[in-house]
């Protein structure tokens, strides 16, 4: 016996479980609709829209790269357990965001950017685990004249892109890698001091003065004990200032500039994303 559409709908309705185990299940059942409802009952498929107001605290980062390396993707899929985050449909469900990201147009991805097919990839695998999935977040880079390098971490729970401008030669490639793996050791939040918003560059020199002056040091040398801890905060959280994490006696910025005095290509860090599981 054939279905329709409208059978499949009425499927969905009763279910909550997706379109494709729907057509399945009706397929099985040969068009009846109650022997349909069984049998996804039977394979723990049913009800899968229920499951999707619960709360996700685990989940992977997701990590993307084309193949000419200039362009990456980053996501996060939320989960509610750990268990369910270790297993392979779950991977694979991260997985097949992450390549449909990497080929979409935006820099920054929501949940409202997913097409039908991701929003029925997503449905099913909730359906298969009878956990809540979701997806959270993705970021893309792309560079126009150099590469950008990812790293995951802490089980796929933390990861880092970097976009590294000028070339794109193994070396280059390597220290790409290891700024992005700087970025995930060392928590920087601003490329350099530059991007330091003045709001925070003044409530910092405002708690420094107030410990300075409470430690009872004389008003004329204030300023100068601030201005020495306003440069130690900027060695912290810019990741061009920081100590470089494969050799501490160079920051970030003297190995750029030394990796491209070797290559022969005007190197410059562009940009950084960070993804930390449930921030």
């Amino acid at each position: 016996m054939s279905f329709t559409a409208e059978d499949v709908k009425k499927l969905r309705e009763k279910t909550g479980a997706g379109m494709m185990v729907c057509k399945e299940a009706l397929t099985s059942s040969k068009g009846n609709v109650e022997e349909a409802v069984e049998y996804l009952r039977k394979k723990g498929l049913a009800m899968a829209d229920k499951k999707a107001g619960r709360a996700t605290a685990d989940g992977l980062i997701g990590i993307e790269i084309s193949p000419d390396g200039k362009s990456a993707v980053m996501i996060e899929i939320n989960c509610e357990t750990d268990f369910v985050a270790k297993t392979e449909q779950f991977k694979e469900l991260v997985k097949g965001l992450a390549q449909w990201a990497l080929g979409q147009n935006k820099e920054s991805l929501t949940a409202a950017d997913l097409a039908p097919e991701q929003m029925e990839q997503v449905k099913q695998t909730i359906a298969k685990l009878g956990e809540n999935c979701q997806f959270k977040r993705g970021e893309k880079i792309h560079s126009q004249s150099g590469l950008v390098e990812g790293y995951l971490h802490l089980g796929s729970k933390l990861g880092v892109l970097v976009e590294l401008d000028g070339g794109n030669s193994p070396e280059i490639k390597t220290l790409a890698r290891d700024l992005a793996m700087q970025v995930a050791a060392s928590s920087p939040q601003w490329l350099s001091r530059q991007q330091v918003p003045a709001e925070v560059l003044e409530k910092e020199k405002s708690i420094y003065q107030e410990q300075v002056r409470g430690a009872g040091k004389p008003e004329n040398v204030v300023e100068k004990i601030v201005t020495g801890k306003i440069e130690k905060f900027y060695s912290e959280v810019c990741l061009v200032e920081q100590a470089y994490v494969k050799d501490p006696q160079k920051t970030v910025e003297a190995m750029v500039k030394e990796t491209a005095a070797k290559s022969g290509a005007a190197l410059e860090v562009k940009r950084f994303v960070r993804f930390r599981l449930g921030e």
